[in-house]
C-alpha cells in the first residue's frame, strides 16, 4: 500500500513543515530525473515521487532511465516553463541533505530565503559561468550550509550551477579530486576547497575562479 509507505518516508511533523514551505512557493517546479540501473536510482525515484505527492507545486518527470552523461542518479530542478534553475542533487537528498534540498526548491521557486540586497546584487553581477560541485555525505552536519549557500547563488544567476553529490555513490569523483573530507567544493572542475562556507565566502571563490 503506497500511502502507508509514504507515511514512513515523511513523518507527520515533516509533512507539516513541508506544507508550510510549499504554500509559500511562488512558482511550480519540475523535478527531472536521470537514472541508471543501481538500486539508488529506484530510491531516488521513489523518494521524489512521494515528495511530489504532497503538493501540486512539484511534478516529477523521468528524463532518462539509462543516463550516462548527467551523473545518475540525479534530480535536476527546472521551472515549469522549462528553464533550468541551476540546482541538482546526485544521489538521494535524504539525511542532513533533505532540508537543504527543500530549501533549494524554495529558493528556485521564489521568493526564497532572505538574502541581503548587496549580496543579491553581487551575485547577479557575475558575468562568468561557474559550475559548482558540492561533494557531501548525508551524515555530515556541516555540508547542508554549503549546499544551501551555493544553490542560493545558482538560483539568483543563470550563469551559475550548483550540483550536490552524495559522495557515497560517486567514487570516481572522490578519487579524481582526492577527497579526504566533506564538504568539498569544486568550481569549474578545478578550484577545490574544503569545509563549511557561507554565501559571501562562496562568492569570493567564484570571483577568483
Amino acid at each position: 500500500n503506497s500511502a502507508h509507505n509514504s507515511d514512513e518516508t515523511f513523518t507527520a511533523e515533516m509533512k507539516q513543515q513541508l506544507a508550510g514551505v510549499f504554500s509559500k512557493m511562488e512558482r511550480n517546479l519540475i523535478l527531472k530525473l536521470y537514472l541508471d540501473t543501481r538500486p539508488v536510482s529506484d530510491e531516488l525515484e521513489d523518494f521524489l515521487t512521494k515528495l511530489a505527492a504532497l503538493t501540486d507545486k512539484l511534478t516529477v518527470t523521468i528524463a532518462d532511465r539509462n543516463d550516462t552523461k548527467n551523473g545518475a542518479p540525479c534530480v535536476r530542478v527546472f521551472s515549469s516553463d522549462g528553464t533550468n534553475t541551476g540546482i541538482a542533487f546526485h544521489g538521494v537528498p535524504s539525511g542532513h541533505e533533505f532540508t537543504s534540498f527543500v530549501l533549494g526548491l524554495y529558493n528556485a521557486a521564489g521568493p526564497g530565503q532572505k538574502t541581503d540586497e548587496q549580496t543579491c546584487q553581487e551575485i547577479k553581477d557575475i558575468k562568468s559561468t561557474a559550475d559548482m560541485k558540492i561533494l557531501v555525505s548525508l551524515s555530515c552536519t556541516m555540508c547542508p550550509d554549503l549546499v544551501i549557500a551555493c544553490q542560493r547563488i545558482a538560483t539568483l544567476n543563470p550563469n551559475i550551477r550548483a550540483e550536490a553529490y552524495d559522495l557515497q555513490h560517486f567514487d570516481e569523483l572522490k578519487k579524481k579530486y582526492n577527497v579526504m573530507s566533506v564538504p568539498c567544493l569544486i568550481i569549474n572542475n578545478d578550484n577545490v576547497s574544503f569545509g563549511k562556507k557561507n554565501i559571501n565566502q562562496v562568492l569570493d571563490l567564484i570571483k577568483v575562479t
